[in-house]
């Protein structure tokens, strides 16, 4: 199977941006651009859209919708319109929310099982299925139909840092997407409990898709991009549970890099995250350091790598880097 890659996005950029941003992933070859549907960001409907409308082969998602914040069968008809906007071009992935704690969302007791029943719900809207469904989390009875026509089955990829969510995963989607990682470990123990799970549930796994979103900040200059990268994991560490402790990250480290952040000493926050953290959650550097790490993803089971934010301290360089210096040298792999 071909090696994949392709963009990531926040919300974070002024609106402006996403169009010729996405035009020029487009330009260079990447397969896909994700958009992060994060509440504390612009949210990612309405900058897809843009995006539908202005190119033409790239395909394009939300990664990741989360029920807990709105209803499967909203975001199953949000994707069934920009998919038939889109030409078919629309992938999405569903997961539990990293920022779910910062809205007062608490986890479900069960959060595989609602997970499932999320994505069993949206598939039968996305095919148009009558049976009731009558989930613990989730209901919809025989009557609930789009009144309009759906294109196709979108790809619904489930989002997950967790072993027992990726064997789930393996049993009913086509792949799960590991945001925020970079460890080959990591990503080949969540390849393996997917490959259980779909083999438990006799699937076929010769198509299987495991999609590595790490963080990314590259630059021509080393240092600038780790100083980046220290910044945005700052924020990010107490919200990627478990794989900072998988990570060997002590609770003491990502606390104190987080509250120096939110209490303004940014300088500060920035000196207390580790190289460590940098390593298991970032592709960083300069294009020639992060290739090698590339290299080990891929070894490690990466069927696919999604560049995520904020790819570099110019994000408009960063992506020329990318694509100039980076994409070449995996040609023979892309197919």
């Amino acid at each position: 199977m071909p090696t994949q890659f392709s963009i990531m996005v926040t919300g974070a950029l002024p609106m402006s941006d996403y169009v010729p941003l996405a035009q020029q992933v487009e330009a260079y070859g990447f397969s896909q651009i994700h958009i992060a549907d994060d509440l504390i960001f612009r949210p990612a409907w309405p900058i897809l859209t843009m995006i539908a409308m202005n190119t033409s082969r790239l395909r394009l998602g939300p990664f990741i919708v989360t029920p807990q914040v709105a209803h499967p069968v909203y975001h199953a008809a949000n994707l069934a319109a920009l998919d038939e906007l889109s030409g078919g071009r629309m992938v999405c992935g569903v997961g539990r929310g990293g920022f779910n704690p910062l809205l007062g969302i608490v986890n479900p007791a069960r959060p595989v099982k609602m997970l499932k029943e999320a994505w069993l719900l949206m598939t039968r809207m996305l095919e148009g299925g009558r049976e009731p469904f009558d989930g613990e989390f989730f209901k919809a009875t025989h009557d609930l139909i789009y009144q309009f026509d759906v294109p196709r089955k979108i790809p619904l990829f489930i989002g997950t840092w967790g072993h027992q969510m990726a064997r789930m995963a393996g049993g009913i989607a086509p792949g799960v997407k590991i945001d925020c990682a970079a460890s080959p470990t990591h990503i080949a123990e969540l390849r393996a409990e997917f490959i259980a799970g779909a083999q438990a549930a006799g699937r076929d796994t010769s198509a299987i898709e495991i999609i590595a979103g790490p963080l990314t900040a590259i630059d021509e200059d080393r240092a600038a991009a780790q100083d980046t990268i220290r910044g945005m994991l700052a924020l990010l560490q107490p919200f990627l549970a478990p794989m900072t402790f998988a990570a060997g990250i002590t609770q003491e480290e990502i606390d104190g890099a987080y509250n120096a952040h939110v209490a303004g000493d940014v300088e500060r926050a920035k000196a207390l995250v580790t190289d460590k953290a940098i390593a298991a959650f970032s592709l960083t550097g300069t294009p020639k350091d992060v290739i090698g790490q590339i290299e080990a993803m891929i070894a490690g089971g990466a069927d696919h790598i999604a560049f995520g934010p904020p790819l570099g301290p110019d994000p408009t360089r960063s992506l020329k880097l990318i694509g100039e210096e980076i994409l070449p040298h995996f040609s023979p792999r892309r197919g």
